[in-house]
């Protein structure tokens, strides 16, 4: 009997270890991404010079998102260039074609060569009056077009001061990825009051939502959250991208103003490289 309880004990404390050497895998296998979204920025002549210069890291992913009209060249550059630099679009529509005039499909994008598209962008929820019923729509009709959608969540400077940051990440998630079962997206959390505003999230508070957002995708997609990164966005710079590059649960930025800077937008990617390295 004392071997049997003993073996027992032994069993629990080995399936026990698994799962966590298991989950610092995945952890340790996420994908380090640092994302330029150039918003409505930048001209032909700016785009060709930009890929001319920008250099990248093998230890990070890196990908621009310039507007509509500019995709095709920036393939073309990038393509020049030889640099290995995703493509991503800044906005998609939910239906595969259709008469929806000024709007742009998953297979358009991918037709011109986007690997990823932002969805669901506080702007576009401000301007456009996006809500989460219609990023729900989008993510679906991206993950069935293989274009990885990176999925745009975050608080308003009211929100965060009625202490409802935890609540309304939650709700957005919940929207975001009802019915959805895969990983195969990106998430950025950009809370609305940082976003270029200059008043960036700490890197520790950063890192403390992040891992809040983690527990609610755990509950959404279970063991799979693991494996998603999750980026912060929101006055991520060169000056402050080496504190968020040290926290173990940011997995890297998304960009805006300083990524329509080579050299900047080049600071950030070393941050990251590094910080992989030293992890």
């Amino acid at each position: 009997m004392e071997q049997s309880i003993e073996s027992y004990i032994k069993n629990i404390v080995r399936d026990a270890i698994g799962q966590t050497l298991g989950e610092l895998q995945l952890q340790n296998n996420r994908r380090i991404y640092v994302i330029a979204n150039w918003k409505m920025n930048q001209t032909l002549a700016a785009t060709a010079e930009f890929f001319q210069t920008i250099n990248s890291n093998n230890d990070v992913s890196v990908v621009v998102c310039p507007p509509a009209n500019l995709l095709y060249p920036a393939h073309l550059f990038i393509k020049q260039a030889k640099i290995p630099i995703g493509l991503g679009a800044q906005n998609v529509h939910w239906a595969e074609k259709g008469a929806y005039t000024g709007e742009i499909s998953t297979s358009m994008l991918m037709d011109v060569g986007c690997d990823y598209c932002l969805i669901g962008h506080s702007e576009r929820r401000q301007y456009a009056g996006e809500d989460y019923a219609l990023v729900n729509m989008k993510v679906i009709q991206s993950l069935k077009s293989a274009l990885t959608p990176i999925i745009c969540i975050g608080e308003t400077l009211k929100q965060k001061n009625a202490m409802q940051t935890e609540q309304v990440l939650e709700s957005q998630l919940i929207g975001a990825l009802k019915d959805i079962d895969s990983s195969n997206f990106i998430l950025a959390y950009e809370p609305v009051w940082a976003i270029g505003s200059g008043l960036a999230a700490t890197a520790e508070l950063a890192q403390q939502t992040h891992v809040y957002i983690r527990s609610v995708l755990k509950q959404i997609v279970g063991q799979k959250a693991d494996s998603i990164s999750i980026l912060y966005g929101g006055s991520a710079n060169e000056r402050n991208s080496a504190d968020y590059s040290a926290m173990p649960d940011i997995d890297g930025v998304l960009v805006g103003g300083a990524s329509l800077n080579a050299q900047s937008f080049a600071g950030i990617i070393n941050a990251f490289a590094k910080g992989e390295q030293n992890s």
